[in-house]
């Protein structure tokens, strides 16, 4: 597998406006049930579903998906062309 970090960009690259408008949402305001769609979203996705079988505690969970939170934030900013 590829380093997170340049996976995640192209994931996000991949995405559709819509999906990263989905993602971007979920992630950034994280209200009540947001993070369980996302994360439900994403485990669809055979390559982040593996990674995120990786995770040794909750608390490296928590830390990959505020890595995708940050891909998913510069690719939102950069097509939307403002800093959220």
């Amino acid at each position: 597998m590829k380093k997170p970090e340049v996976y995640l960009k192209e994931f996000c690259l991949k995405l559709s406006d819509d999906n990263l408008r989905f993602l971007h949402g979920r992630l950034s305001q994280r209200l009540g049930g947001d993070l369980a769609e996302a994360v439900d979203f994403l485990g669809g996705i055979r390559e982040i579903d593996k990674w995120f079988s990786t995770a040794s505690t909750c608390n490296d969970f928590y830390d990959m998906v505020d890595h995708i939170f940050f891909a998913v934030n510069k690719e939102h900013e950069k097509r939307s062309g403002v800093a959220a």
